[in-house]
């Protein structure tokens, strides 16, 4: 399983660096604008056990405390999990996951283009704020 989810986050990120993001390589279908509501996660720490969906995640030696924004500072790939609760859909998200180290866990809605399944490259990210108001967080291109 570890292995499966592996393969997919590398799979993603070559179609990315190669600048497959116009097209759907699945389906051949143009790439649609859609907004995403739920909570940024780990996509390596929830690829290897969907109990990692909130920012402290159990490893085999016990519990890793902020181990979300740990793994965002240092480049591994964010993700939305949808509906903010496990077993929600998720999307990778094809930004740089340095700009949203500090935002891990927390409630987000994006908008941006659907570039295949799965995947999606922000236009724009907000975050909800303890007062419950959506702030806009800027993040920069892939390239």
């Amino acid at each position: 399983m570890k292995r499966k989810h592996l393969v997919w986050l590398v799979a993603a990120m070559l179609l990315v660096i190669t600048g497959v993001m116009a097209t759907s390589p699945f389906a051949g279908e143009k790439a649609k604008e859609v907004t995403v509501e739920g909570i940024l996660i780990d996509a390596k720490c929830y690829g290897m056990n969907p109990d990692n969906w909130t920012a402290n995640h159990m490893i085999p030696k016990g519990n890793m405390p902020n181990c979300a924004q740990a793994c965002a500072k240092m480049g591994i790939p964010v993700g939305v999990l949808s509906g903010g609760e496990k077993g929600g859909d998720v999307y990778l998200l094809i930004t740089p996951s340095m700009a949203l180290a500090d935002h891990m866990a927390k409630t987000v809605k994006v908008v941006g283009m659907k570039t295949f399944d799965g995947a999606i490259t922000p236009s724009k990210i907000f975050v909800k704020n303890e007062d419950g108001k959506w702030e806009e967080v800027k993040v920069g291109t892939m390239m």
